[in-house]
């Protein structure tokens, strides 16, 4: 996959974990915290840190949240140099988990991107060029993903569905895309009904022109495609259990870095499940401690 650029949030995050099962409609004990997230900062950030010739642009906004973001993305050494700026509120997460770190709620503000100009994406198009793989999120607006499809359709692509209601912004593209990480949910919402069985739901997909798809499902295994066969692995539990926040960004980071290394489909998804394990562990949407060396053991 060579050179690998992410498209797609970044933003403030704000997670609230009980310290004991939820109570519906009242004041639940726990703890919060405030942290840089967004589906695309997460999977470029895992990147990074598995040592990738990663870029990422991103979109920014005009408030204080913006100059939290920049200082992590900073920190961390991260090329955002051709993101763009806005004049409009920084995106943000809201969450709230239970003790086991599952999501019971969460709000996605991420209108900061709905009116992307593709003018300025246009004078990008020179830089998104130099880059091998694009790596997108569905926050992107349909305008935007329509013009990336179009303009880089000679780019291996890969999408991270990110929810039910924003994977449905793909549905015109889904022959393009060399790899789609989805969860349950927003395959179903790409079917447009209930999946009860998902190897057989991802062979419909296969049969229709879908080049590689992985369907995340929880605890449960996961399922993924090579050409026509499709297989299930089960999933590696964490030796602790704190927040599930960023996981399946770490498992689609990870199982990209594999591919890009040259490793297969099987044992790319190997290291995937690792990295989302690692990533259970803390409080955090990216674990600071992933590392080449750990996702291999």
């Amino acid at each position: 996959m060579g050179k690998i650029l992410v498209i797609g949030s970044a933003n403030v995050d704000l997670i609230g974990v009980g310290n004991q099962k939820l109570i519906p409609h009242d004041s639940n004990i726990g703890r919060i915290d405030l942290m840089v997230g967004g589906v695309g900062k997460n999977i470029a950030e895992n990147l990074k840190l598995l040592q990738s010739d990663v870029g990422f642009l991103t979109f920014l906004g005009n408030d204080a949240f913006a100059k939290i973001v920049t200082d992590h993305l900073d920190r961390l050494g991260l090329d955002y140099g051709r993101s763009l700026w806005l004049d409009r509120p920084s995106g943000k997460y809201l969450a709230i988990h239970e003790p086991n770190g599952s999501l019971d709620s969460a709000v996605n503000d991420t209108a900061l991107m709905d009116e992307i100009p593709l003018s300025e994406m246009e004078q990008r198009a020179d830089y998104i060029a130099e880059f091998d793989t694009l790596v997108l999120d569905t926050n992107l607006p349909v305008s935007l993903l329509d013009w990336l499809f179009y303009r880089f359709s000679d780019k291996q692509i890969v999408v991270d569905g990110v929810c039910r209601a924003k994977v449905l912004r793909i549905l015109p593209h889904l022959g393009n895309i060399s790899l789609l990480k989805v969860n349950r949910q927003e395959l179903e919402a790409l079917l447009g009904k209930p999946v009860d069985d998902i190897i057989l739901s991802v062979r419909d997909l296969v049969a229709k022109g879908m080049k590689q798809i992985i369907v995340t499902n929880g605890t449960e295994p996961i399922t993924y495609n090579i050409d026509r066969r499709i297989y299930q692995t089960a999933i590696f539990e964490a030796k602790i259990v704190r927040s599930s926040v960023g996981c399946g960004d770490a498992f689609l980071a990870a199982t990209v870095y594999g591919l890009s290394r040259g490793f297969n489909m099987h044992e790319s998804v190997n290291l995937g499940k690792k990295a989302a394990a690692l990533t259970m562990e803390v409080y955090t949407p990216v674990n600071p401690a992933i590392q080449t060396e750990l996702i291999h053991e």
